[in-house]
């Protein structure tokens, strides 16, 4: 029930229906309808015409007058085309079976004014018939030629009838009993034709309507101002929606196209007004432009307006009409993908891509000021590039997301502390650059300095008070820059020149830097090419116990074997390769055939025992998460007893992170590797710090032994032996060059040895030789 009501207040109110009015069935309907009323039509005419060849034909027979049987041979003849025309019509071939019909009658009506012209009043009458026919059936062009053919048939019969006139022989009861059914049959046509006229005049209001309420419902449906302009008059129709996108009631709105224009935003009218001129004036095909307009609480919003102009037939345009859709949300989402390619998501500086693009248009004005001989015009520049010191260990030590917070920190105070038109950006990770806007180096050197200076300041996040330094790189315009990726490289380049020479600096860039920058690259490239040549060997170096003089192990120490240079020595790629990463495959390398090695020599020598060998361990090493795991398959695959493997770090990778030094250290003890402190001495630890690490052996730096005197370096050789020994550690001499070093040594009570007194780092199977020989010292 609660749907009839709802079906019933619907056709009610009137509103449209698209299912009933609208759809391909009911155009189909209309179809069979038109196709039921034809047939019904030929139903009625086809006895009416036989009919009235039979009366012809009993006239002829009566009164014997030869005309009579003419008259029933056309009528008999038409009657025969309607049948066919009947049979036609239901096999579908409508207009076919019209065209037979109405031409046939037209025909029917010729012959019938040579034969009887004295009809003439009834026989014109006949042809529009024909029209009446046709008219609820046909359209356009068949149309006119039939309404054309009946008006030179009316004619050709006129003419016949004054030419041809003869007077009837037949009874004058007869030819009046004739002439009334005639011309009834005849006012029936007109009626017949006005009924028709009514019919098609009824179906095209209906179909207007029908357009009309689906205009009305897409208007509806739609989220787009409708607008009508008529350029005769100038007035403009706006659509209910349109009216309310500007906020606006119905009645507030006329039709003045300064409803329009008047809430343009003043910066888009001009452009609006000139793409609307090429439009109407026929160089654009249609008119599509964005604009603002402003709504009834007085803000902009973004539009898109298309239009099509209609012309009359000289082409000048008469009419445009079109829509008008709100797209602010995605011109918001457009501008927030744009700020995004830009800017960085963490901290919201401008990214790298947007720092060189402004660097980019510098250069640009640069060269065209430089071209133009107005030298003295170019703005001149100063490129900054900054990378924090310690982030790293504040990211491991308290975690990611505190490093991001600090990052934010960071970058909320450069930007404080620069000029509004300086731009910093953030290129990644914790490196950030400045360009400055300024032609004097000292101004760039001070602005660098100063932010060095504001950094040292204590960040407070999230309760903690962090400390942190940077390193400044800087570079100044010299004219000579194309691309704004190369001031960004010289000043990278700096920076990394100030690390070198100790942190919390700025370093300033020199043309001979990007030469030794390209060189440093160029190792780089062969590093990488080397490891997948496998270019690296182990060389063996041989430590003596200083009690029996024997060897009891060796240290390995990569070389590479250039296929250009010969063998280069890791003092001048070890850098390089810890800089690039490389680092940590190379010693992986060196382990792997280490371990390998000590365990053939073993095997070949059992008797000579102990036997150890000693691996370098960088930093980067050090806080390789899977050092662990690693190390423990390579001992596996070389069948090596963890005890057989001492690992040396520096005492300055030991300092730089020692939380995280101490605990992975201990996992390496608990697998039963020894492990020593390497370069003891150069660096700012202390014995009670270092006792504090799971390590059994120090090894002093060859610089001590090499100025070992009495009353200089001895002692202090003499103090860190004696406290080792104290401590539970064992002592490793490096660089033993001489006998008198031997002895003062072993007079300290030293326990291990290294150097060349007993040999250089030996190739693979010259230490195998060294070791079979039970060398002694």
């Amino acid at each position: 029930m609660k749907e009839t009501g709802k079906t019933s207040g619907a056709a009610g109110s009137g509103e449209f229906d698209p299912e009933s009015r609208a759809s391909p069935q009911s155009a189909e309907g209309r179809e069979r309808h038109e196709t039921g009323r034809l047939l019904q039509f030929l139903d009625w005419v086809v006895p009416l015409v036989l009919a009235f060849t039979l009366l012809t034909a009993v006239a002829t027979f009566i009164f014997g007058e030869a005309r009579t049987i003419m008259a029933a041979l056309i009528l008999f003849g038409y009657g025969v085309m309607l049948v066919i025309g009947r049979r036609m019509v239901r096999s579908g071939d409508r207009e076919g079976a019209i065209s037979i019909i109405c031409f046939g009658l037209l025909g029917a009506a010729v012959a019938m004014s040579f034969v009887y012209p004295d009809w003439i009043p009834v026989l014109v009458i006949t042809p529009l018939l024909a029209v009446a026919v046709a008219l609820p059936y046909v359209t356009g062009r068949f149309l006119r030629r039939l309404i054309l053919v009946t008006w030179v048939v009316s004619v050709v019969m006129v003419a016949v009838s004054r030419l041809t006139f003869r007077p009837s022989e037949l009874p004058g009861w007869f030819m009046d009993v004739f002439t009334i059914s005639a011309v009834a049959a005849a006012m029936a046509t007109v009626l017949l034709l006005l009924w028709q006229f009514s019919s098609r005049l009824n179906e095209t209001l209906r179909q207007t309507q029908a357009a009309e309420e689906r205009y009305a419902l897409a208007e509806r449906g739609v989220n787009d101002g409708l607008w009508d302009w008529d350029l005769v008059s100038d007035r403009i129709y706006y659509s209910p929606r349109w009216k309310a996108m500007v906020g606006a009631a119905s009645e507030e709105v006329g039709a003045s196209p300064e409803e329009w224009f008047s809430r343009v935003h003043p910066a888009d009218g001009k452009p609006l007004e000139r793409e609307i001129e090429l439009h109407l004036s026929g160089e654009s095909r249609h008119l599509e432009v964005e604009y603002r307009l402003r709504d009834g609480d007085g803000f902009y919003r973004w539009m898109l307006c298309r239009g099509l102009a209609v012309r009359n037939g000289s082409g000048r345009a008469v009419r445009m009409a079109g829509s008008q859709t709100d797209i602010t949300r995605r011109k918001e989402a457009e501008e927030k993908l744009r700020h995004d390619a830009l800017h960085d998501s963490l901290t919201g500086l401008p990214n790298r891509e947007m720092f060189l693009s402004q660097l980019g248009e510098i250069l640009l004005e640069s060269r065209r000021l430089r071209e133009a001989g107005r030298e003295a015009e170019r703005p001149g520049f100063a490129v900054l590039f900054v990378d924090l010191d310690n982030f790293k260990a504040i990211n491991d030590s308290l975690g990611h997301e505190m490093g991001d917070k600090l990052l934010v920190s960071v970058a909320e105070r450069l930007r404080s502390s620069l000029r509004p038109r300086d731009l910093v950006a953030r290129l990644g990770g914790d490196e950030f650059t400045i360009l400055i806007h300024t032609r004097n180096a000292g101004e760039a050197e001070f602005v660098a300095r100063r932010l060095l200076g504001d950094l040292k300041h204590p960040f407070n996040v999230e309760g903690y008070e962090l400390f942190t330094t940077a390193t400044v790189g800087l570079v100044l315009d010299n004219g000579e820059y194309e691309k704004p990726e190369e001031p960004l490289r010289d000043a990278d380049t700096a920076m990394y020149r100030a690390k070198e020479q100790g942190r919390s600096g700025v370093g300033v860039f020199e043309s001979t830097m990007h030469s030794r920058a390209v060189a440093l690259f160029r190792l780089e490239t062969e590093l990488r090419r080397a490891m997948e040549r496998e270019e690296f060997v182990v060389f063996y170096q041989p430590i003596v116990s200083l009690k029996s003089g024997r060897i009891v192990g060796f240290e390995a120490l990569v070389r590479w074997e250039h296929p250009e240079r010969g063998l280069v020595s890791p003092t001048e790629f070890i850098p390089v390769a810890e800089d690039s990463g490389l680092v940590v495959n190379i010693e992986f390398f060196v382990m792997r055939e280490a371990c390998y090695q000590i365990s053939l020599w073993q095997r070949e020598f059992p008797d000579h025992k102990p036997l150890s060998v000693n691996v370098n361990l960088s930093r980067n090493q050090l806080a390789r998460p899977d050092l662990i795991e690693e190390t423990r398959r390579l001992l596996r695959e070389a069948s090596l007893s963890p005890s057989s493997l001492r690992l040396e770090i520096t005492e300055s990778v030991l300092m730089q992170n020692p939380d995280l030094a101490a605990i992975t250290l201990a996992r390496l003890r608990d697998m039963g590797i020894q492990l020593h402190i390497d370069d003891f001495g150069t660096g700012y630890s202390s014995l009670s710090a270092l006792h504090s690490f799971p390590v059994d052996s120090l090894k002093v730096d060859r610089s001590f032994i090499s100025r070992m005197s009495p009353g200089d370096e001895s002692e202090i050789v003499q103090t860190i032996v004696t406290l080792s020994h104290n401590l539970g550690l064992d002592v490793v001499a490096e660089g033993i060059e001489t006998p008198e070093q031997l002895a003062r040594l072993r007079s300290m009570g030293c326990d291990f040895g290294q150097g060349y007194l007993f040999a250089k780092p030996l190739e693979r199977s010259a230490a195998r030789d060294l070791l079979a020989s039970d060398a002694r010292w």
